[in-house]
C-alpha cells in the first residue's frame, strides 16, 4: 500500500521508516512536522491529491504530548482538513493518539468502550481531534497508545537523561501508573495493522496498545536511571536521588490500557516496556552525547 506518514521526522516516524523500508511491504511517503502545520485547507487538499495515499498515518499530534509546542484548536481544524481530504480520494487513516483522552480514575485498565472523559489540557485536544476525524471520515483506526519513550527527544525519558547530564535529579511521582512502550514497538504494531488493512481487514475502529508491564512513572524513572548509570556520562546518575514527589493523599492516576482487542483481532502480542529501556538509551547517547567523548558501559 501506498503510505503517507505525517511527522515523518518524529520519533515514531523515523521508527516507521526504520521498521518498513526493508522490509518493502508498503510504500512509505513522509512529510516532516512543520510542514504539516498548514495554514489553509487548499495545502491539505493539494497534499492529498498529490501523494495519493490508500492510508495516511498520522503521528503528528501524539509526538507532541511531550514537546513545547502546545496542541490547539489549529490542530484539530487540521485534521478536519485531512479527513475531508482523505474522503475526496478514498484513503483510509491511521490515526495515533493517547491513554490521555481518559481521566485516569478508573481502577482497572481502559477499554475502547471506555468512554474517554478527560476535560481539559492535551487529553482534551487529543479527544478532539479523535472526534473531528470520525465525523469527517468512515475510514478512520484509532490507536491509543501508553506513553511513549525513545532515544530521539522529545519525549519523558529523554527528559530524565537531559536533567541527568545537568547534574540534576529527576522529580516524578508515583501516583501516576501505566505501560509505557518504545516507538520501535509502535512502529511494529502499526506495520502489523497496516499489513493486516492490505489483506482486507477493516480499516475502521479503535484499538488500545501499550507494552507488558504495568508501572508507576517512579519505577520507570528508576528504570532509566539504573541503565544509564552503566554508561560513562551517567556515572554521577548513581549519586543522584530520585526526587519522589508522591502524595500519598492524592489519589492513583491509572492510565493502564487493555490490549485485548488488538491481540483478539489483530493478533498482535504485547512485549515488556523493559527490554526496550537500554536500546533507548543507547540511542540518546548516540544522537545527543556521542560527539562530547566517551559512552563505553562503566
Amino acid at each position: 500500500m501506498r503510505v503517507l506518514v505525517l511527522g515523518n521526522d518524529t520519533p515514531v516516524g523515523y521508527s516507521l521508516s526504520a521498521f518498513a523500508n526493508p522490509l518493502r511491504r508498503h510504500e512509505l511517503l513522509g512529510v516532516s512536522l512543520d510542514k504539516t502545520r498548514w495554514g489553509r485547507e487548499r495545502q491539505v487538499r493539494r497534499l492529498i491529491r498529490d501523494a495519493a495515499p490508500d492510508v495516511v498515518l498520522d503521528t503528528r499530534i501524539v509526538t507532541q504530548i511531550d514537546s513545547s509546542d502546545r496542541i490547539g484548536q489549529r490542530d484539530v481544524q487540521r485534521s478536519a482538513w485531512l479527513a475531508q481530504a482523505c474522503e475526496r480520494v478514498g484513503a483510509s487513516y491511521l490515526y495515533l493518539s493517547s491513554a490521555f483522552v481518559f481521566s485516569g480514575t478508573m481502577t482497572r485498565p481502559y477499554l475502547e468502550k471506555d468512554m474517554p472523559d478527560v476535560e481539559s489540557g492535551v487529553g482534551r485536544a487529543l479527544l478532539e481531534v479523535e472526534e473531528t476525524l470520525t465525523s469527517h471520515l468512515e475510514d478512520v483506526l484509532i490507536l491509543r497508545l501508553g506513553r511513549l519513550f525513545a532515544g530521539r527527544r522529545p519525549n519523558a525519558l529523554c527528559t530524565a537523561l537531559d536533567t541527568l547530564r545537568r547534574g540534576q535529579g529527576v522529580q516524578v511521582s508515583d501516583r501516576l501508573q501505566g505501560n509505557p512502550v518504545h516507538v520501535g514497538e509502535v512502529a511494529r504494531v502499526c506495520m502489523a495493522i497496516l499489513d493486516q488493512m492490505s489483506a482486507g481487514a477493516p480499516r475502521h475502529g479503535v484499538f488500545h496498545y501499550c507494552s507488558l508491564g504495568e508501572t508507576g512513572y517512579l519505577d520507570f524513572a528508576e528504570a532509566i536511571m539504573a541503565c544509564a548509570s552503566q554508561y560513562e556520562p551517567f556515572v554521577d546518575a548513581r549519586e543522584l536521588l530520585l526526587e519522589d514527589l508522591t502524595d500519598e493523599t492524592q489519589p492513583m492516576v491509572n492510565y493502564t490500557l487493555d490490549c485485548s482487542k488488538i491481540r483478539r483481532e489483530f493478533g498482535i502480542q504485547q512485549l515488556p516496556w523493559r527490554n526496550f529501556v537500554d536500546r533507548a538509551v543507547t540511542r540518546y547517547l548516540e544522537l545527543y552525547v556521542s560527539g562530547e567523548g566517551v559512552i563505553e558501559r562503566t
